[in-house]
């Protein structure tokens, strides 16, 4: 029996129907025949149905000879290509092409097809790096890449060096957008609150963490000044323009660059509208939340992650049984240390924290000002270590951005002290996630012994 194969990905002008296709493979064929056809899907791989079947067909004896209008019609990929054509070999199969003129009946035909089949490698692949291409050189002109707005954002178009570009223009929806940054900024706040907040006021739309995670992370809303280049160069981003260009109006563009891991942020055409400030806050928030809950993914305690055991100095975890909590010691289940594996209470320790923490606030021990000095701290070393990484006119601008945080620094410490928690019970009404992220800031670690526990203060 004789198989002709057609395929049509999309409907052209300037491509052959499926029932031309099969007009013209019934001129090359004689006797019993079945059509297998696939509409709709790309040849770039053998995912497809009606394809799948005839290879089945192909190992059962059922088919002779395969007729094709054209050989990309068959397979686009030298790899597939040579794969299938080992299989047709082996089951003595044929392959006729219409529109290449060959036989792989003559030792020329199968000649022949090996080479058509590079070429036709080579046109597509060809293809896919002048689009990959051409999306790059509309990022590097701040042109909107394509696919559809971020929310807040219209796409609109202009004139951009004598073409028509895409670009970004504010919408209704940029308030919502500016108000998500204002209330992630808040100390009480997190990802699922603010989406249930939302969803509430804006019932609409559905809103849930990973939507509000996407727009707080998105460079495209800032206001791009000196130093979102500082804070990307640190992240090992590959910046695309000068600092100079960085003047606090424009957004940003991230792109990853073919098939490796190299990121690169580019300076867009249309404008941002969040300040600076407001966005680092919330990036350095969600880096936070992020090692959080990297190193404190319990469920048990607001202070897991920061438990060290008192004797080896391994990583304590807490487990539940029965209604009870309970410490295990890494160091003696996954090194086999042996000691004791008798440790305070859990409830104990976690009273304990309250209390100090309660007797610093009132006697002004924690205060706002040393929360503010310590994110300023934070800020600093982030600039100190980018140094390294930076040239000439960079550490210029980098030493400048490090003078005016120590100003900021050195202004706070003349303020009079404000404590840093008006009341200590809010403490117990927040989730078990803010308790987590308020003790990490307070907190470098706990080294848990049989009868007491040293608590490590960060401010």
């Amino acid at each position: 029996m004789t198989a002709i194969y057609v395929r049509q990905s999309v409907e052209k002008k300037d491509s052959i129907s499926i029932e031309g296709q099969i007009e013209k493979c019934l001129t090359e064929t004689e006797g019993e025949y079945e059509i297998y056809q696939d509409k709709g899907f790309s040849g770039k791989n053998i995912k497809r149905p009606a394809f799948l079947k005839m290879l089945q067909d192909v190992e059962q004896y059922k088919i002779s000879k395969i007729v094709v209008y054209r050989l990309d019609r068959f397979s686009r990929s030298i790899t597939d290509f040579s794969k299938i054509w080992e299989i047709l070999c082996q089951y003595h199969v044929d392959f006729v092409s219409i529109n290449e003129k060959f036989d792989t009946a003559s030792p020329m035909g199968r000649a022949m097809l090996h080479i058509i089949m590079v070429f036709a490698q080579l046109e597509r692949e060809t293809i896919s790096e002048r689009i990959t291409d051409n999306y790059y050189m509309r990022a590097k002109s701040g042109a909107w890449t394509g696919g559809p707005a971020p929310f807040g954002f219209s796409i609109q178009k202009k004139i951009h060096n004598g073409k028509k570009v895409s670009y970004l223009s504010r919408n209704e929806y940029s308030n919502i957008v500016l108000q998500i940054f204002e209330n992630y900024q808040k100390k009480e706040s997190s990802l699922g609150s603010i989406a249930k907040e939302m969803t509430e006021i804006y019932k609409n739309k559905i809103w849930d963490s990973v939507t509000i995670s996407r727009i707080l992370h998105n460079p495209v809303y800032v206001k791009c000044n000196q130093d979102i280049y500082h804070y990307y160069q640190y992240k090992n981003y590959i910046i695309q323009n000068d600092i100079e260009q960085f003047n606090g109006k424009n957004g940003g563009m991230i792109i990853k660059k073919h098939s490796n891991e190299t990121k690169y942020f580019l300076l867009a055409c249309h404008e941002g509208f969040v300040p600076s400030e407001l966005f680092l806050e919330c990036q350095y928030k969600l880096e936070n939340n992020k090692q959080l809950k990297n190193s404190g993914k319990g469920k048990y305690t607001f202070l897991s992650g920061l438990l060290k055991c008192g004797v080896c100095g391994y990583s304590l975890k807490v487990i539940s049984s029965k209604g009870k909590r309970y410490f295990v010691c890494t160091g003696r289940t996954n090194h086999y240390i042996k000691h004791s594996s008798e440790y305070i209470s859990l409830d104990k320790l976690e009273q304990a924290f309250q209390q100090e923490l309660y007797n610093m606030i009132q006697n002004n021990t924690i205060t706002q000002k040393d929360y503010e000095i310590n994110i300023i701290d934070e800020k600093i070393n982030r600039l100190i270590k980018a140094i390294s990484e930076s040239n000439e006119i960079s550490i210029k601008y980098i030493n400048i951005e490090i003078e005016k945080l120590q100003q900021q620094k050195n202004d706070i410490l003349k303020k009079q002290n404000n404590i840093f928690f008006e009341k200590v019970n809010d403490f117990h009404s927040i989730s078990l996630e803010n308790q987590k992220y308020i003790v990490k800031q307070m907190i470098e670690k706990i080294n848990v012994f049989a009868e007491k526990a040293e608590f490590y203060w960060k401010i």
